[in-house]
């Protein structure tokens, strides 16, 4: 009878137990869910209220300090290197905007349109004397100016010939002059007109609704429908040199790439749909006509648009590339990287902001890794002041890899013994950060790399202010028209070029000049023969 109390007993403990551990085990996990959504809302938080720059605190030190600090936080001996380099940097102090009171600059290009205020007759006779006043020079003060954008028509006379013996049966006709070439058959508006209209949407984020006002204010009415069917026309005048673009950024060695959102409207009604604008930067080296000029490096893109987010995009784009592709972590880029022929570079500036976006919530943990990152990037800062000084390449690739190998050794160190839940902030950042270890570390491999891909994010930015401003395109065929001409103002914003005067010209010639002539029209190409004129 003892026997089985106590026998009972024994198992009541080991329920009380057993109830016990799940009850802690429910506890850890509440706990967890509740942490990851505390960061979540921290995080949403910032992002709503909270400052985006990703600039970091510019009290951290130099790079040998930064590196013993890291040393003394994780119990290891700071050993002082053998030989020390100091790396200093020049801030420039903010100041307040103070163009008002006279010191913009003018150009000299502009016209200059004189204007003479004299004091009065009267007051050209001297108190003292009684005499004229005599004229020993003059003050000149500058002032821009300005007039709204001028429209004009252009009529074409051209006058009609016959032959003198018309009546007697002659068969020679009337004979006028052509007219000029025209990128639209029988368009009322001039390519001017036209220019001007791409320029406004697609460089200057202007909507078509809105510059339908522009025009009314000036009594001249042409309606939204009008001014897309003269953009979509251009847009397929373009098409051959688009795809000659593409053909030319592909043949490049080293491509960055990026996608961002775009809304279109669906022709069954169904309303907007999510489309994809992608970009795709070529990095191409110039030899110098002097061959003791520096190498300078080109960038040409063109923009690709597709209905939804599919991973087979990209695959289809770059499936006969070869070289180095630089991109974020998009499952489609990774696929396309496998390629045989292509070789991955990551972008620590992705990786960076997961970790800033866990110590922005509060984990503290990520600020080792924000901290061994900025390092990195000082590091490329200090490369980039010795270049400007002549330094060699190859002393300067030495330098990098010396450095930055350093780096990637305690940053990989730590990623790999740092414990967290995998859908933690932190534990994001750390997983991006191992399954990208090897792209991450290619870019100290040349010169020419660098280690993030803003130089694709900077050029795709201009995509979404428009966006704000004209909300959606008007149909999957508006995409496509906006890709071409993104192309190629994109192209004459890297190379410096005014994208209003590169796309009068091309549309005004495009149509009669031979297609064995067509790489003339390119950006970089027409620079150069315009330079040369």
């Amino acid at each position: 009878m003892v026997y089985n109390i106590i026998v009972s007993m024994c198992e009541c403990c080991r329920q009380l137990k057993n109830e016990l551990a799940e009850e802690r085990s429910r506890r850890n996990a509440i706990e967890q869910e509740l942490s990851l959504a505390m960061q979540m809302i921290e995080m949403m938080k910032r992002k709503m209220f909270g400052r985006s720059s990703e600039q970091a605190d510019p009290d951290q030190g130099t790079f040998e300090g930064l590196l013993s600090d890291w040393d003394k936080l994780n119990g290891e001996s700071a050993v002082p290197p053998t030989e020390t380099e100091k790396i200093e940097y020049e801030r420039r102090r903010k100041t307040q905007n103070n163009n008002l009171n006279g010191r913009v600059k003018i150009p000299e290009h502009l016209e200059r349109v004189d204007k003479f205020i004299d004091i009065p007759d009267s007051e050209k006779i001297c108190p003292v004397t009684g005499e004229a006043l005599v004229c020993i020079g003059e003050d000149i003060t500058e002032q821009l100016a300005c007039e709204p954008g001028r429209l004009y028509v252009i009529r074409y006379r051209r006058p009609k010939y016959v032959s003198p013996d018309r009546r007697k049966g002659n068969i020679v006709g009337v004979l006028t002059a052509l007219l000029p070439e025209s990128p639209i058959e029988r368009c009322k508006a001039d390519v001017s007109l036209i220019t001007q209209i791409i320029i406004n949407k697609y460089c200057d984020h202007i909507p078509l609704t809105r510059q339908e006002g522009i025009f009314a204010r000036e009594q001249i009415g042409i309606p939204v429908s009008t001014m897309a069917d003269w953009c979509r026309e251009s847009a397929n005048v373009l098409k051959p040199l688009h795809q000659l673009l593409k053909d030319t950024v592909l043949s490049c060695d080293y491509i960055n790439a990026d996608d961002t959102r775009e809304l279109f409207l669906q022709k069954n009604g169904e309303g907007a749909k999510k489309g994809r604008m992608w970009i795709y930067v070529a990095n191409m080296m110039k030899l110098p006509d002097n061959k003791d000029g520096p190498i300078e490096n080109i960038k040409l893109m063109f923009f690709d648009f597709s209905q939804d987010w599919n991973e087979e995009h990209p695959l289809k784009i770059l499936k006969n590339y070869k070289g180095f592709f630089q991109s974020d972590a998009y499952p489609g880029f990774k696929n396309a990287a496998k390629l045989k022929d292509i070789t991955a570079i990551g972008c620590w500036c992705h990786s960076r902001r997961k970790f800033l976006d866990a110590l922005k919530a509060g984990v503290k943990d990520a600020k080792i890794f924000v901290t061994l990152i900025n390092i990195l990037y000082r590091i490329e800062h200090h490369i980039g002041e010795l270049k400007k000084k002549n330094v060699q390449d190859d002393v300067l690739l030495a330098l990098r890899k010396k450095r930055a190998l350093r780096v990637f050794k305690k940053f990989f160190k730590k990623v790999n013994s740092t414990p967290a839940l995998p859908k933690s902030l932190l534990g994001k950042a750390l997983t991006y950060a191992r399954n990208q270890e090897e792209s991450l570390k290619r870019y100290v491999e040349n010169l020419r790399f660098k280690p993030d891909n803003n130089v694709a994010e900077n050029f795709i930015r201009p995509l979404c202010v428009g966006r704000n401003n004209y909300l959606f395109m008007g149909s999957e065929g508006g995409g496509r028209t906006a890709a071409i001409l993104y192309s190629f103002i994109g192209s004459c914003r890297a190379l410096g070029i005014n994208p209003y005067e590169y796309l009068k010209d091309v549309l005004s010639r495009i149509n009669s000049l031979p297609h064995s002539r067509l790489h003339e029209l390119l950006p970089h190409n027409w620079q150069k023969l315009r330079q040369q004129k």
